[in-house]
């Protein structure tokens, strides 16, 4: 089915872009992502079997098997890569670079966020971005004419768009070394996220700038407090909710806050007017962020959500290491409201690499994986001196509870697990402080 006018528009497309560059739908996209995530991290893999998305997303022939997949995509990755006369901070030469030293390069994310000069954090969101890019890249040119488009599209920003990429990259750049300084200067501040969201509300109109529009706190988790410094939080809502009522200019602007898998989330909501509805990149593009915090929206039917994630303090990290997506969903509904923060893996292989940057707290561990054995890693944990103080709570339909404290387990929790069990798993495990 042809996109409409109105997919046309909310993928974000610019005037005097052609029309016909419109967006796939978000539930395609969503496989496309998932499917290169996982080509991704084989890009080198000579068994890795690509599945029908790619073979048909990259044009590749079977009968060239993975390699011609993998060619397709660290071309695509090439393609990204800007003309030399293009500013340093624009945002195609960052997504190239992670992607070309992630990927091709196959640096830890530390080492690319080192040799890109940004933090982890930042690098983690940049990454999302990336992968989505490329992903939209390689949809877009397996459309009828689609590599022409890209190349059009190629041309027009690299003439309509250098002059603001110069021009907003000063703006960025200060901002962001002001959010440093904040930081540098007050390490331990951080904020009381009722008194924070109270101070800009107070400033009522002057932020909402329009009539008819009312900003309102719906709900605020009880003593919610977050690692940020309050004045980094309060620029950030404020950047938010002017965002939010350029697309809900008429009625209430609510704000919810309150712990959500160990992070704080502060979600700003209002309703948006017929044939106005934005994109979610209209909502959230730009605003600069602090150091550890990531932000979203979502558009549902006529209403917009946007919401802040934040660390809160006291936040302890979670990492799961199971292939049961349902066991993910089940960890993350028992942490909501609590402490804790759910970091997932599906493949036991990337564990010890994914230590690195995650830095868990906690470690709850399958032993039946698809790609290793459990006890193998578990012994591996105990074994080394680095990750030996982690505690490690198995939790398996393999009954061996004996076994697993004789391998170093600090926990053992039999499956079917209850909500209440975890929690007091974790909370028997955690290292006192």
């Amino acid at each position: 089915m042809p996109p409409t006018f109105n997919h046309i528009v909310s993928c974000g497309v610019r005037p005097g872009q052609n029309l016909f560059r419109y967006c796939p739908p978000p539930m395609l996209i969503e496989e496309i992502e998932q499917e290169l995530r996982d080509a991704l991290s084989r890009l080198y893999d000579a068994s890795y079997e690509p599945s029908d998305v790619l073979y048909s997303l990259t044009g590749s022939e079977r009968r060239d098997g993975a390699l011609g997949v993998q060619s397709a995509i660290i071309k695509a990755i090439e393609d990204l890569k800007p003309h030399d006369s293009a500013p340093t901070s624009a945002q195609v030469r960052q997504l190239h670079g992670l992607l070309h030293n992630r990927f091709i390069l196959k640096l830890t994310q530390e080492e690319t966020a080192e040799r890109m000069h940004m933090s982890l954090s930042s690098t983690r969101r940049a990454q999302r971005t990336a992968v989505h890019t490329l992903a939209r890249v390689l949809w877009e040119q397996s459309q009828p004419g689609g590599q022409a488009i890209a190349e059009a599209d190629q041309l027009d920003d690299a003439q309509n768009g250098e002059a603001l990429d110069i021009q907003a990259a000063d703006w960025q750049s200060q901002t962001k070394q002001e959010l440093a300084s904040l930081r540098a200067s007050a390490p331990e501040t951080i904020s009381d996220v009722a008194e924070t969201i109270n101070g800009v509300l107070a400033l009522g109109k002057a932020i909402a700038g329009r009539d008819g529009q009312h900003l309102q706190v719906g709900f605020v988790q009880p003593h919610l407090t977050s690692a940020i410094h309050p004045s980094a939080l309060r620029q950030v809502l404020i950047s938010a909710i002017r965002r939010m009522s350029r697309y809900a200019p008429v009625g209430d602007i609510a704000i919810y806050a309150g712990l959500e898998d160990g992070d704080v989330k502060i979600t700003i909501t209002g309703a948006v007017q017929a044939g106005q509805t934005p994109s979610e990149s209209d909502l959230i593009t730009d605003i600069l962020l602090p150091d550890g915090t990531d932000i979203g929206a979502r558009i549902d039917d006529q209403r917009v959500f946007l919401w802040i994630e934040a660390p809160s303090v006291g936040r302890i990290t979670v990492l799961v290491v199971d292939d049961n997506a349902d066991m993910i969903r089940f960890y993350r509904r028992s942490t909501e409201g609590t402490r804790y923060h759910i970091v997932h893996l599906e493949h036991g292989q990337e564990l010890f690499e994914a230590m690195e940057s995650l830095e868990p707290d906690i470690i709850v561990l399958d032993v039946m994986l698809p790609d290793t054995d459990g006890w193998e890693l578990l012994m591996r944990l105990h074994e080394d001196l680095v990750t030996r103080p982690i505690p490690v709570i198995i939790c398996s339909v393999v009954r061996e509870r004996d076994l697993a404290l004789s391998l170093g387990a600090a926990e053992y929790l039999s499956k079917p697990v209850r909500r209440r069990e975890f929690i007091e798993a974790l909370d028997q495990v955690l290292p006192p402080t």
